[in-house]
């Protein structure tokens, strides 16, 4: 994510939390190898310790892809990398948008993606964090798949009507990208991004 910013949008300064040494020494490696070290400040360490003094300010914006899975609903991977990523065994949704409440600026944003399962608990833990939900959008694999994830965006302390974009379908029938998303990555100029065309 980060990464991608880099290449977005000029921003004075991002911030990159990583709480997992491997993924934060894979993250160093593409930083040194897109030469952004300048750009983003990388911290090896868990969100939820975060404070404005570590950070130096508040923030404008936090954009997060945090465990979706419950503790003890379904099989947990045995790969403990994979079991952090994706179980909410380090941080559950309750402790991210606490910790991200009292991060943001007044009417700062805040970008996340979760499953649709989850939409109507993740609306109210926003709200009770006067975090607003400013839009939402599905995102399918294909045309004929259910949404698999839902991006939602929401302001601090700013209340007002929640638009619901367009779904964004990520494959043609082929197996290949669809037009939108591949504006989106043309959209990012990112030097690494993956040709890869879906397999039948």
């Amino acid at each position: 994510i980060p990464l991608l910013a880099t290449t977005q949008v000029d921003l004075e300064e991002i911030v990159a939390v990583e709480i997992q040494k491997s993924l934060y020494d894979f993250a160093i490696k593409n930083m040194s190898r897109n030469k952004i070290f300048f750009r983003v400040n990388l911290i090896h360490g868990d969100f939820l310790d975060l404070t404005p003094v570590i950070t130096h300010g508040f923030f404008d914006s936090i954009i997060s892809n945090p465990p979706y899975r419950k503790l003890n609903t379904g099989r947990t991977n045995p790969n403990d990398e994979k079991a952090i990523a994706r179980h909410e065994i380090s941080m559950d949704l309750n402790s991210l948008i606490t910790k991200t409440a009292s991060l943001l600026k007044h009417e700062g944003t805040f970008v996340m993606a979760y499953p649709p399962q989850r939409l109507k608990e993740t609306q109210e833990k926003l709200h009770e964090r006067k975090l607003f939900p400013s839009r939402i959008r599905f995102i399918h694999g294909s045309r004929k798949a259910d949404a698999r994830i839902f991006l939602i965006e929401s302001v601090k302390n700013r209340q007002g009507e929640c638009i619901i974009e367009p779904p964004l379908f990520v494959y043609n029938e082929d197996g290949s990208y669809s037009h939108e998303m591949e504006k989106i990555y043309a959209s990012f100029n990112y030097s690494s991004r993956p040709h890869y065309v879906k397999k039948k």
